[in-house]
């Protein structure tokens, strides 16, 4: 159902060598995908996010996470980011905990020497017609560049890749980091109802375990997996 190239014309290698895994969206594809090729091992800010894109990422790290957590306490779920956070635990006390020790997670992995490895998904694409216009996945790499050149600014000497999933394949300039995993499929639908979105999901995992030669795993505690 669904076949990949890898698009890497600055011949970026990708190993398993004291690393960390970092989902950037879109929703909750990127967490469960690097869940599946056993490259996650505990939740970050941008896990359950809807919708985010790589400028709205770029303004939340401007602005060191202000806002992030809306006023859940009365029922309000998108912050002043216009991101969703979705799967908030029901225990709202605790769903606030968890994002502040996933915000702080976040910028204790970003300060540390380690090699990290941002993972962005387009499920989208799938099944919404707006997602597979030209000018809109153009506009959406362009800002994945703009992320990008804002994060060497940021963190000084950081040492990363991003995986950026898409059913476009993009021009990546010399000086940029990014591998295009450039995903094809003759299935496209009109909403999510009847996509095989799990499948999905697990076919990207797949591909980040032989990006990382990782054992797959298609087994784990889906709902527990929310609130680490």
């Amino acid at each position: 159902m669904f076949s990949h190239y890898i698009n890497n014309p600055n011949n970026l290698i990708v190993t398993n060598d004291d690393f960390y895994t970092i989902p950037f969206g879109q929703r909750c594809t990127s967490a469960l995908a690097c869940k599946y090729a056993n490259v996650r091992n505990f939740s970050l800010p941008f896990d359950w996010t809807i919708p985010l894109f790589p400028s709205k990422i770029k303004k939340v790290l401007e602005y060191d996470f202000y806002g992030f957590i809306p006023d859940v306490h009365n029922n309000h779920f998108d912050n002043i980011y216009d991101i969703g956070l979705a799967h908030f635990n029901p225990d709202i006390e605790k769903g606030v905990n968890e994002y502040k020790r996933r915000i702080d997670r976040f910028n204790y992995i970003m300060n540390d020497n380690k090699k990290k490895y941002f993972v962005y998904i387009n499920e989208d694409y799938l099944y919404d017609d707006n997602y597979r216009n030209d000018h809109f996945n153009d506009t959406i790499f362009n800002e994945m560049l703009d992320l990008e050149e804002f994060l060497k600014e940021k963190y000084i000497n950081i040492d990363y890749t991003i995986l950026y999933f898409n059913f476009k394949f993009h021009n990546i300039p010399s000086n940029s980091k990014i591998i295009n995993i450039m995903l094809h499929t003759e299935n496209f639908y009109d909403n999510n109802d009847n996509v095989l979105i799990i499948d999905f999901r697990k076919y990207c995992g797949k591909i980040l375990a032989e990006l990382f030669n990782t054992n797959i795993n298609l087994n784990f505690d889906f709902l527990n997996d929310y609130n680490n």
